[in-house]
């Protein structure tokens, strides 16, 4: 007879129903509590990588408006540096076309100072050489040269015109005029005896005046002046021709025989050289 063993001690017992339900409220809350977390979290780590991705957007941001500022006054200076370095280049091109022209100026004038001293035949073509040089430098002044310089290079170029125009007769005059002085007597030019000594000395003075006698009184003298020319022995036939050819018109006479004290026509030619130098040293720096 089998004997059942409700009663024995291996029996389960039964499970008290109260601890079962707080078991299972227990896991529900755990279970609700893991969701709202995960919910809760997600959010939170969307926002944080939004406000992180937001942040180093704008240091991005920031990077780059720096980069193009930088950029921005690197080219400034750039430029800056490129336009200081052509104002300076103008300013060295600029300052060697007024040397330029200085230079052939001078050259210029010295040459009308010497061209007595020059035989005839090769006066015409030194001169011309020379007063060429002039108007190719001032061309260069023209060119790269500001106003106030030029406008002083052009008063120069208008003296050296009128040197040039004058030049040929004024050589005549004064290789005459120096001829004659070196025919004096040594000792008392007005005084002398001598006919050839005194010829000289009355040809010298008659060229001095001749500029300012009216037209019948060189008409009367004219023969005078040959004449005395001739006997002076201080000069040629063919040079004598050429101051008799000079004599015929008196345009400027006292310019072109000049002085030993003053000579008007170099004197207002060193004036607005001078002047020249002055406004070149001012606005570009030496350039004599």
């Amino acid at each position: 007879m089998t004997v059942p063993l409700s009663g024995s001690v291996f029996s389960p017992r039964p499970a008290d129903s109260g601890t079962t339900v707080r078991h299972v409220q227990l896991e529900q809350a755990v279970a609700a509590t893991g969701a709202l977390t995960a919910l809760v979290t997600v959010p939170v780590t969307l926002l944080a990588a939004h406000w992180t991705r937001r942040a180093a957007d704008r240091a991005a941001d920031a990077t780059e408006a720096a980069g193009h500022e930088q950029s921005r006054a690197t080219v400034a200076a750039a430029r800056l540096q490129e336009r200081a370095g052509r104002e300076q280049s103008l300013e060295s091109v600029r300052r060697s076309a007024c040397a330029e022209f200085l230079s052939a100026v001078d050259v210029f004038v010295r040459i009308v100072t010497v061209l007595p001293e020059v035989p005839h035949a090769s006066r015409r073509e030194l001169l011309d050489h020379k007063a060429t040089a002039v108007v190719r430098a001032r061309a260069g002044v023209a060119l790269l040269g500001p106003p106030e310089v030029l406008g002083e290079a052009e008063k120069v170029a208008e003296q050296c015109a009128k040197l040039e125009k004058l030049a040929l007769r004024r050589a005549v005059l004064r290789s005459a005029i120096r001829a004659l002085e070196d025919a004096w007597c040594p000792r008392n030019a007005e005084w002398c005896e001598d006919p050839h000594h005194n010829s000289a000395h009355v040809a010298w003075e008659l060229l001095a005046q001749w500029g300012r006698l009216e037209q019948e009184e060189r008409w009367e003298k004219l023969d005078l002046l040959e004449f005395t020319l001739r006997e002076s022995r201080a000069m040629g036939a063919e040079e004598i021709g050429h101051v008799l050819e000079v004599a015929n018109s008196v345009a400027y006479w006292d310019e072109l025989i000049g002085g030993i004290v003053r000579d008007p026509l170099l004197e207002r030619f060193r004036a607005v050289r001078d002047a020249f130098v002055g406004v070149a040293y001012g606005s570009l720096g030496p350039v004599a």
